[in-house]
């Protein structure tokens, strides 16, 4: 249970507001239809296009990005995913996107990031704000399991969280196995490599991304997953664009950042 004051005059008769009050709990069945109805990996045309990497919590942050929306007059919105935990309004972040989600279903499009698999999650600041209920933590977790692993826009760019796990089709990936794209990291060393992430997460080098681009017909990638000081930074000859968009997350002090696709170019912005 959660407290709070009844009155502004801030008297000191103190009420219990539950949990499961939030209105989030109320939208998952709808929003975990839609994600049930969308393959792994979606396609759209739709130009312009603004992508919105991790916001970790960061209500400020999801607004900001919506504001870049409305100045540049973006149809459609590309989430990369780690909407949750470390930042202090992860519910009411999910509750936002996954509204947003109801009401512009093709327009809004959330993909799943390391944040959105229970393994993480638990472990993270998500199970707290959720007070430990195992029922709770279920149910939104089911929902995770449902969402889209990437994107492609105009069949030129593909958008996904983390990274890839090799050369591979896009026919290839599933949701059930989401994991290599939520966690993989691009590289400067060449090939396939362990990660310091840690075991089980691993590295792809200019190589490798070369080849997953020649494979699928790509020009670029967009991904998200790691902390930025500028809150972009671009590899490989400008192919790969990694993106961060909360600002000052967990004292880094780093600029967010967001990616806009128009008139066939793909442009970064500072929020």
């Amino acid at each position: 249970m959660k407290y709070g004051v009844n009155s502004p005059m801030l008297s000191t008769k103190v009420i219990l507001i539950s949990i499961t009050d939030h209105n989030l709990f109320n939208i998952l069945p709808e929003v975990a239809k839609i994600f049930d109805s969308e393959d792994a990996v979606i396609h759209t045309d739709a130009t312009p296009i603004l992508i919105v990497a991790d916001l970790h919590g960061d209500l400020n942050a999801l607004q900001l990005a919506l504001r870049k929306r409305s100045d540049i007059g973006c149809d459609t919105v590309i989430f990369l995913g780690d909407y949750i935990d470390r930042g202090p309004a992860s519910l009411d972040v999910l509750e936002w996107l996954f509204s947003l989600k109801i009401k512009e279903p093709n327009k809004i499009i959330l993909l799943r990031g390391n944040h959105e698999l229970k393994e993480t999650n638990r472990f993270e600041k998500l199970f707290e704000d959720l007070e430990y209920d195992e029922k709770l933590f279920a149910s939104i977790n089911n929902v995770f399991d449902k969402m889209p692993v990437g994107a492609v826009i105009s069949n030129k760019i593909f958008c996904v969280h983390g990274g890839i796990p090799g050369p591979v089709k896009l026919s290839e990936i599933t949701k059930e196995g989401a994991y290599p794209y939520v966690w993989n990291d691009p590289s400067d060393e060449d090939g396939i490599n362990s990660s310091s992430r840690g075991l089980g997460m691993r590295t792809f080098g200019e190589d490798v991304f070369e080849e997953f681009l020649q494979v699928n017909g790509f020009e670029r990638m967009v991904r998200g997953h790691s902390v930025l000081d500028e809150g972009f930074k671009w590899w490989f000859g400008e192919r790969l664009l990694s993106l961060f968009s909360a600002p000052n997350h967990a004292g880094r002090r780093n600029l967010g950042a967001v990616g806009v696709v128009k008139d066939g170019g793909l442009f970064t912005y500072n929020v």
